[in-house]
């Protein structure tokens, strides 16, 4: 299958020195990047990394931290300045981050990745779903977006072909296309002693092993904070 001419995986790497950064890059304890793609658990997966004694970085949540992150992947933005956004975490989830795997795989080769998986027409439904809830705040608030912006590129799985607003049949079948493309390619590059191929009802005890922490005696979270309190600024 071809790709969509929306999949990011063609872009052109910026990077021709993936072995000077590990070198910079390997004193930072980054350990775990979600490569998984958002709404498929990433706010839970991020409150489960703090119980496990991370300091993870939720790039759907701190805004603040995304625009080196959106520059690099769809802008002029150095590799290198998206990389030193992660130095004050161990851990990593959500767009736009979780499309950086093979540049963190290079510069980092410590870490290690985890996949969620949902069914394709249960993601879109319910990504949908949030995104139809944004729109109307924004509508509402009359806010207007910059869609020249990188940050506007960089949000709502636009990279792959994805309209969470009202989308056309062609628009949500490129979409599904390019979440399926993402999760097949993930597990083809990424090593399979570096990633997990994690299912919820597992709970803890894989996700600890694999991490190499005790298992908590904490239940499991539960979080989706994104469609309880939708913000204009989250969209």
């Amino acid at each position: 299958r071809k790709p969509s001419p929306y999949y990011p995986y063609a872009r052109v790497m910026r990077c021709q020195g993936f072995l000077i950064l590990s070198f910079l890059c390997t004193s930072v304890a980054f350990k775990l990047l979600d490569v998984g793609a958002p709404r498929v658990g990433t706010q839970t997966m991020y409150d489960a990394m703090r119980i496990l004694g991370f300091n993870p970085l939720h790039t759907a949540v701190s805004n603040e931290n995304r625009p080196p992150l959106c520059d690099y992947l769809f802008g002029h933005g150095r590799l290198e300045d998206a990389l030193a956004t992660l130095a004050a975490f161990d851990g990593a989830m959500d767009e736009p981050v979780m499309l950086m795997y093979e540049e963190v795989m290079a510069a980092f080769p410590e870490t290690k990745f985890l996949l969620t998986l949902s069914d394709a027409e249960s993601w879109f439904n319910n990504f949908l779903h949030l995104g139809r809830m944004m729109y109307f705040s924004a509508d509402v608030a009359g806010y207007v977006e910059d869609t020249n912006s990188t940050d506007y590129k960089c949000r709502g799985m636009r990279s792959w072909g994805c309209n969470f607003r009202d989308p056309s049949a062609e628009e949500k079948e490129t979409c599904l296309q390019n979440y399926a493309r993402h999760n097949e390619r993930v597990q083809e590059v990424i090593p399979p002693e570096r990633l997990l191929v994690y299912n919820w009802s597992d709970g803890w005890a894989p996700l600890a092993h694999f991490l190499g922490t005790a298992i908590p005696e904490d239940e499991f979270p539960h979080e989706d904070s994104l469609a309880l309190g939708v913000t204009i600024q989250a969209a």
